[in-house]
């Protein structure tokens, strides 16, 4: 059976949580933060990163949420791992050659 999902350090996400996670990882602050409000995929790819605790969303002092985004300092470690840290710079590297063509 064929599916849509790359293994990130034994984590299945799909390839818009893959492609929404290397490019937060590539700012220097780790951060996702629009000028508008995200499209159904990449909202739907945020979305499932704060569930699985790789992002967590920024709120207001008054509790409102606002579209941005951080990698959590947990996941950073997470990624320092050699296995995981593997998998990103493959994931990257075919998401370059997927754009370039």
């Amino acid at each position: 059976m064929q599916t849509n999902l790359m293994t990130i350090g034994g984590l299945d996400l799909k390839p818009s949580e893959v492609f929404m996670l290397t490019g937060m990882l590539a700012r220097p602050d780790h951060t996702h933060a629009p000028e508008k409000e995200p499209d159904e995929i990449d909202r739907a790819a945020l979305d499932m990163l704060v569930l699985e605790g790789i992002i967590e969303r920024f709120r207001t002092p008054a509790g409102e949420w606002l579209d941005a985004w951080v990698v959590t300092d947990a996941a950073i470690g997470w990624v320092e791992e050699p296995e995981v840290n593997a998998d990103i710079e493959l994931a990257k590297r075919l998401f370059k050659d997927c754009l370039d063509s």
